[in-house]
């Protein structure tokens, strides 16, 4: 049979021969969980099993037949009467008083394994029983066999066996976690097997029935089995009627109420007689024995008992259910989820129907092969999906060039998988038209970029590219074309792989700044490249523009310091010579070196803020002895202490353009002497954090106001405090760009009336 029509006359696709390959595995995986669910089924112990009867037993409850009748032996009995045990003349008492009320039957749950002490009672009690003519009396198994001998059923004592109606033994199973849930009709030594209890009472009715169950394995030689049933308790909310034993004893109930029924005498007060755990322990507790063989009468007279299906008959069943799934599954794969939720459905309908029928049907294995089958179905048909995946992905990769889509029809059979395959199909198009809008945004971008193979063979090159090489590009060979466009490494005739190629900013031919930069391009899961994106930044109008700054910088530094210089000379001389003109001298030269410190502040500030740096590991000490070197007369000058703690920390190496960095230092440690007040102490300190090393110069002079610390670092800011003190307000952004291209940070604290304290934070060189 076809499961999918092909959409074309041509060589199966992968996507079908995958799909072909998941029936075959289908097949052999159904071959594995049908014997599985058998074997399950076959599993007596299956915890599943007594849930699932539990659960369905309280959905099909048993009415309680109106001929029962229970006389208990309760507390308050036990209060009016005595302690237990009883004389036996107060049950042939109590059997003389249920007699005249012309009972269908009386169930005597009471041992009397044992003679009394005083052989009267007995004979009074085997008197009542003979007089009644219809009371049962219960026989129980021996507990431990004694060694040798088989084990043997203990009968009630024989004046008393041989006035009852009959003797049956109470047995009941407990299942593998503690529950009574069935029993045996029918057990004992070998031909000499005695029915239950309650089945005796049930022929008391004088209903002709067939013992209903199957029969069992023999435990042993010695003692035998047969018509294994479950027993069919009522609804926890019901209950069987019942009066207390005394009352009966002392006449207290109506005659009319006793006649015609079937009266079960028994213990049911706490601590008192047999007591199990059943099904409706959950909610009543333990359960008397009493009240399980009125369970046990109530099915009998409603043909109710309940009959466990043949093992056979049981994983026939559940093997042709997981069966029919597993076909449906292949047969209708887009219903998969409904079709295994009816199938466990019907199965559980199923086991509830014949469960009101009074057969049972363990439907636990059919649903775990049920669920293990659609979980597995849907695992081998997802691994299907994600090895497509895989192999559309893996020819998407191996397809660099921008290929044309190729479209196909779909499948039409409704198979939601196949149908999101073809979808994947139909992305993996689009994601091709992707890559075409990716080529045509390359296409717009300002810089040269062009997209190679691992050999360098050009995939794509956008337009600034083209005009750079000057060609198409596209199919030729990138390290030739790198060549004829004069990049330096590759002039010797050598060609390196592409992964060798350096980094760096070159003159081409036509005397364009061109910088190179390569990136690879990489899968996903790998780390071998699929292919390299190579730019080429045009910074030809850049470096013009910086060679016009540095010539910039040379007129300053020496076009306009010279003729300053020469003024000041000419100044110092005519002072000398013409004494009396000296105070006009003066004002002159104060506005010659203003115009020199401006020029100069301009000079540094303009070589801190260019592109001109030359780092180097320097030992950050040796710039601050510099720098100390240099204010170490206006220090003296002024009476200022400068101290330090170089004894203590100064072996950090920072990375650093050494006399950029030392001009800052200088222009702090002046502005600390600038502005402190005749007679007080400049500090520099050090300390290291492990990451970065912290410089903290403090002054006493008058402090910064709080609202002016946001704008210290800007030009030409100067605030009052700075008032009487010469300066343009270049010297703290000079700081400030030489700090920055440092990758550094400064900031500053200050109290005004107190002095001022500037951090300066560098990272460490590592080598």
């Amino acid at each position: 049979m076809r499961f999918w029509r092909r959409a074309e006359k041509r060589q199966p696709t992968q996507a079908q021969r995958l799909f072909y390959g998941l029936v075959r595995e289908w097949l052999c995986i159904s071959l594995l969980l049908l014997p599985m669910t058998a074997f399950l089924s076959l599993s007596p112990g299956l915890a599943l099993n007594n849930l699932l009867y539990d659960s369905l037993r309280r959905l099909a409850p048993l009415p309680v037949d109106p001929r029962i009748l229970l006389v208990t032996i309760d507390d308050l009995s036990l209060k009016q009467l005595g302690q237990w045990p009883w004389s036996r003349r107060l049950h042939a008492d109590l059997i003389d008083q249920l007699s005249a009320a012309k009972p269908a039957g009386i169930l005597f749950d009471v041992i009397f394994s044992e003679p009394a002490r005083d052989l009267a009672n007995d004979q009074r009690l085997a008197q009542a029983l003979c007089d009644a003519g219809n009371v049962l009396l219960p026989l129980i198994r021996e507990g431990m066999p004694r060694y040798g001998q088989p084990v043997a059923q203990i009968l009630p004592v024989l004046p008393l066996r041989d006035c009852a109606r009959g003797v049956g033994h109470i047995n009941v199973e407990a299942d593998s976690d503690g529950i009574v849930r069935s029993l045996y009709l029918s057990e004992g030594p070998p031909g000499r097997m005695t029915p239950q209890l309650a089945w005796l009472a049930f022929e008391l009715t004088g209903r002709q029935a067939v013992m209903p169950g199957l029969p069992a394995p023999s435990d042993s030689a010695d003692w035998q089995r047969e018509n294994a049933i479950r027993i069919p308790y009522i609804d926890t909310d019901d209950g069987f009627p019942s009066v207390p034993y005394v009352s009966v004893l002392r006449g207290e109930v109506p005659p009319e109420l006793l006649r015609d029924r079937l009266i079960l005498v028994g213990a049911t007060a706490p601590g008192m007689g047999d007591r199990y755990v059943t099904p409706l322990s959950a909610s009543v507790g333990t359960t008397s024995g009493v009240e399980i063989q009125a369970n046990i009468l109530n099915g009998l007279l409603q043909g109710r008992s309940i009959t466990v299906l043949p093992v056979w008959l049981a994983t026939l069943m559940g093997t042709s259910m997981v069966a029919l799934l597993l076909g449906l599954l292949l047969f209708r794969p887009r219903y998969a989820l409904w079709l295994t939720l009816g199938c466990m459905s019907a199965a559980l309908l199923g086991s509830w129907g014949l469960l009101r029928l009074g057969g049972w049907w363990s439907p636990g294995a059919c649903l775990i092969g049920l669920l293990l089958g659609y979980l597995i179905w849907n695992w081998r048909r997802l691994s299907v999906i994600l090895a497509y995946f895989g192999w559309e992905l893996a020819r998407l990769d191996s397809e660099p060039n921008v290929l044309p889509e190729r479209r196909r029809a779909p499948a039409s059979n409704g198979d939601v998988l196949q149908g999101r395959i073809f979808a994947l199909e139909q992305a993996v198009s689009r994601t091709r038209d992707t890559r075409r809008f990716m080529a045509d945004g390359l296409e717009c971008l300002p810089v040269a970029t062009l997209i190679t193979d691992p050999r360098g063979g050009i995939l794509l090159a956008n337009r600034i590219a083209r005009d750079v090489f000057g060609s198409e590009l596209v199919t030729e060979n990138l390290l030739e074309q790198l060549a004829a466009l004069g990049y330096p490494p590759l002039l010797d005739g050598t060609r390196p792989p592409l992964s060798a190629l350096e980094i760096l900013e070159f003159r081409d031919t036509q005397q364009r700044s061109l910088r190179l930069d390569l990136a690879p391009l990489l899968p996903a899961d790998g780390d071998v490249a699929l292919g390299w994106l190579l730019s080429l930044t045009d910074l030809s109008i850049e470096r013009d523009a910086q060679q016009q700054r540095e010539t910039l910088l040379r007129f300053l530094s020496h076009d306009l310091r010279a003729p300053h210089s020469a003024i000041l000379a000419l100044l110092d001389v005519q002072r000398h010579e013409s004494p009396e003109v000296a105070p006009v001298f003066v004002q002159i030269e104060q506005q010659v070196r203003r115009a020199l410190n401006l020029t100069e502040s301009f000079v540094q500030l303009a070589k801190a803020e260019s592109d001109g740096y030359q780092f180097q590991p320097s030992l950050f000490a040796m710039l601050v002895l510099d720098a100390f070197d240099q204010v170490a007369l206006l220090a003296q000058l002024k009476g200022i202490q400068l101290v330090n703690d170089l004894d203590e920390a100064g072996e950090e190496m920072v990375w650093a353009d050494q006399s950029l960095l030392t001009r800052a230092l200088f222009n702090l440690l002046e502005n600390a002497i600038k502005y402190s007040p005749f007679g007080t102490t400049v500090t520099l300190s050090l300390e290291s954090t492990g990451e970065c090393l912290e410089c903290r110069i403090k002054d006493q002079g008058p402090g910064i106001a709080a609202e002016n610390l946001p704008d210290l670092f800007s030009q030409y800011r100067r605030f009052a405090s700075a008032q009487g003190s010469e300066g343009l307000g270049l010297g703290l952004t000079m700081v400030k760009a030489v700090v920055d291209r440092h990758a550094g940070r400064i900031g500053c604290e200050s109290v005004v009336g107190e002095g001022t304290v500037f951090r300066l934070q560098l990272p460490l060189w590592k080598d």
